[in-house]
C-alpha cells in the first residue's frame, strides 16, 4: 500500500510545485467563481496546498514503510511525554529569567 501512496503523493507535489511555477498549468478550473484580479493569487494557494499535500503523503508513506503502527504510536507518546516533562521547565524559565530559552542570546550593537 506504501509504495501507491508514495508514487500519488510524489506526483502531488510535482504537480503542486508546477503549478506554483507555471500558473496556466492549472487550466480554467473553478475561473468562472474567481475575480479575474485573485485568480493567479488563487491558482498559487492552491498549487502551494497540493504540493504540501503531496509532500505529507509522500511522508507518511514512507514512514509507514518504514515503521508499523504499534512503533508509530509509541513514537508519538514518547515524544508527547517528553514534551509534557518539558513544559513546567520552560515554565519555570519564563517566570524567573523571562524567557522559555535557557541560552543566551548574543547582543547585537547598534551602528552608529
Amino acid at each position: 500500500m506504501f509504495e501507491f501512496l508514495l508514487v500519488i503523493g510524489l506526483i502531488l507535489a510535482y504537480y503542486g510545485y508546477s503549478v506554483t511555477r507555471n500558473p496556466h498549468i492549472w487550466g480554467d478550473q473553478g475561473k468562472d467563481r474567481i475575480k479575474e484580479e485573485y485568480w493567479r493569487e488563487y491558482v498559487l494557494r492552491n498549487g502551494r496546498f497540493v504540493m504540501y499535500a503531496g509532500f505529507l503523503i509522500a511522508a507518511l508513506a514512507a514512514l509507514d514503510a518504514a515503521l508499523t503502527l504499534a512503533s508509530w504510536l509509541f513514537l508519538v507518546l514518547l515524544l508527547g511525554g517528553l514534551a509534557l516533562l518539558g513544559y513546567p521547565l520552560a515554565h519555570w524559565m519564563k517566570k524567573t529569567h523571562g524567557t522559555w530559552n535557557p541560552w543566551p542570546r548574543k547582543q547585537k550593537g547598534k551602528k552608529h
